[in-house]
């Protein structure tokens, strides 16, 4: 599946917010607005085939004055829903700047 065809499921209102997201939401400060924006305007930026998942990550506003990157994985296995299995903003230790690629290990 492309990430159009999620997008459009999405639109459509087709989309299960999974606990794991919910936690992350209540937890870091964002809310579902946050993960569907980031699902419409983001860019996928790793591919899960074997899992039918991706990674998308793009920016959401928490205030007029303050925005930051969001990961958030969709699974695209239903027939009808696509799933939002969590979100999370991501770890700069772990992730380039803008938060597109992981970072190399140090060895």
């Amino acid at each position: 599946m492309d990430v159009e065809a999620i997008r459009e499921r999405v639109r459509d209102g087709k989309y299960l917010v999974r606990s794991h997201a919910i936690t992350h939401a209540l937890k870091e400060g964002f809310g579902q607005d946050d993960i569907v924006t980031v699902v419409l305007e983001g860019r996928v930026i790793e591919e899960y085939e074997a899992e039918q998942r991706f990674l998308i990550c793009g920016k959401t506003s928490l205030s007029k004055n303050a925005s930051i990157y969001l990961h958030v994985i969709c699974e695209y296995s239903d027939d009808v829903y696509v799933e939002f299995i969590t979100a999370y903003f991501p770890d700069e230790s772990l992730w380039e700047k803008p938060p597109y690629k992981r970072r190399e290990p140090k060895l």
